[in-house]
């Protein structure tokens, strides 16, 4: 399922090249084409000036100085092993590839345990051993992801042997990744039995990351992991199972991707939620979702069987996700018990495409999760997509958040629901409160739309009257293909920022030029 979270990489370069093997090939092709560089012919010839005092002496010494190493042997080995990181994290291949390129980078591949420290079980479980060893105490990145087109017996034997040949190693396990696609019976008993008991040689003390994914889980068994010891777990995604949620090992989350398994529904499903929110306390980023299970709309939300509100002082982005063809009660009943005083961004987000409703389609009953929704006086950004794309929905809760009285939100509109009308009837009320508008895959928009709607909100025609301020300071447009942006960039000369994105891109405003004159820009 998507999500709208980007963890976020610290230290790293923002753009990664296709291939650091080639990268690093191309540096040294570029040294060996550019010719040396020689002292002039005078120079060479006379021996009467003592080094340093010739006329070009002082050249050909800063040139010396800055020249790059010819030889692969002269790049240290500290920044080539930094980059042969940096490529397996592209490619689980990677350091084998290096270590057969030559004898320099075979040392140092051979040298530097975190570049063999991802463990992708499948094809030669063999080869995965040799790696572990190579890791030396480096901890490891486990990830098992096996492909469905085998029998039961035969995707379960294959499950359980890969655990097999990685539980020995639990103490090192940095993350554990396992992705089930297709069906088969207990494919969680297989693969987690090891790792469920009450001994200290099960505890994961490195833990950081845990993903757990089988949409088609119909096993009812509960898991007790690690004999709930893992301190340092911070992230956990969670889909199709059911985990004993314990405090020592979940108490420290600050991320949480959760799809509720389903096994309980309505206000019981809302009740053990609630719970682990109020474990996980601690948590920054949430995602929550429950599957659809036919349930009939709750009209109000009630108290799920939960007294007291979780209070959750530090969770910053919240999304709710919904693959259905209504809103599950569940959800509705549990988000009246949430305190969220620091919430700044708030998703609510639904598929592109669904099998239970037309693209063009949204929720009938918004009007009941409507009345479910916590105080939130602290948003900033709030993003609908798709089937959350009701205007008499987006009114209300538009006129439900605080207005500190200076422009302050972002909206983020993506889907075709986002016509002139919906924009009109939605924003017809909001005022000043918008700082700024962002537009994704509205086809039904045109460029002369959105400045229709950038008029009604400033109260004058911005193109014809001057001194008028802007209603919103910045608009963003993305993969929106009738929006002719080219005749919205005149938009600038009155402060407001723009930028597009085509083809996944952002596009550089400086080199765009209009293809054609705008029928609504200034005169």
């Amino acid at each position: 399922m998507p999500f709208p979270f980007k963890r976020a990489r610290k230290q790293e370069p923002a753009a990664f090249p296709r291939s650091i093997l080639d990268a690093v090939k191309s540096f040294y092709a570029v040294e060996r084409r550019e010719p040396q560089l020689k002292p002039p012919k005078h120079e060479r010839r006379s021996t009467g000036h003592p080094q340093g005092r010739g006329p070009h002496a002082s050249q050909h010494a800063a040139r010396q100085s800055i020249r790059r190493p010819r030889r692969i042997t002269e790049l240290p080995n500290e920044l080539l092993a930094h980059i042969f990181v940096l490529g397996a994290e592209e490619d689980v291949m990677f350091p084998i590839t290096v270590s057969h390129v030559c004898r320099a980078w075979r040392y140092t591949a051979l040298h530097t345990p975190t570049l063999w420290r991802r463990i992708t079980l499948d094809g030669s479980l063999s080869m995965w051993s040799h790696r572990m060893c190579r890791a030396k105490a480096c901890t490891l990145d486990i990830r098992l992801c096996p492909r469905s087109a085998m029998s039961h017996l035969a995707y379960y034997n294959h499950v359980q042997l890969c655990m097999h040949l990685v539980v020995p190693q639990i103490h090192r396990w940095r993350s554990l990744e396992v992705r089930f696609t297709g069906y088969a019976p207990f494919l969680w008993n297989a693969a987690l039995s090891a790792c469920c008991g009450h001994s200290p040689s099960i505890e994961a003390p490195a833990l950081r990351e845990l993903t757990l994914v089988y949409p088609e889980n119909e096993d009812t068994k509960e898991f007790a992991l690690f004999n709930g010891f893992a301190p340092r777990l911070r992230r956990a995604t969670l889909q199709g199972i059911r985990l004993a949620w314990l405090p020592p090992l979940f108490q420290n989350l600050t991320y949480l991707d959760y799809t509720h398994h389903g096994f309980t529904r309505g206000a019981q499903a809302a009740s053990e939620v609630l719970y682990m929110l109020q474990v996980s306390v601690g948590l920054e980023e949430l995602r929550l979702a429950f599957p659809w299970k036919g349930d009939t709309a709750s009209r109000y939300a009630l108290s799920a069987s939960f007294s007291r509100a979780v209070h959750l002082p530090r969770l910053r982005k919240l999304a709710l996700y919904i693959d259905g063809p209504d809103v599950p009660p569940a959800l509705t009943y549990t988000l009246p018990h949430l305190s969220l005083p620091m919430l700044r961004s708030l998703y609510l987000m639904s598929p592109h495409t669904s099998r239970y409703m037309h693209q063009t389609d949204t929720f009938p009953h918004l009007r009941n999760i409507l009345k479910s929704f916590p105080r939130l006086p602290a948003i900033s950004h709030l993003h609908v997509a798709y089937a959350w794309l009701d205007e008499r929905f987006l009114a209300s809760l538009l006129a439900m958040l605080p207005h500190p009285g200076t422009p302050h939100l972002t909206l983020t509109l993506e889907g075709p629901q986002a016509s002139h009308a919906f924009l009109c009837n939605a924003l017809r009320h909001v005022g000043r409160r918008l700082r700024a508008i962002a537009l994704i895959r509205c086809d039904k928009l045109t460029a002369e739309a959105v400045v229709d709607v950038l008029n009604r909100l400033s109260g004058a025609p911005l193109q014809s009257v001057l001194g008028v301020v802007p209603a919103v300071s910045a608009l963003y447009v993305r993969e929106c293909r009738e929006i002719d942006w080219r005749s919205l960039q005149w938009l600038v000369t009155l402060g407001i920022g723009l930028k597009v994105w085509e083809g996944g891109r952002e596009v550089d405003m400086r080199y765009a030029r209009a293809r054609k004159k705008a029928r609504f820009g200034p005169r």
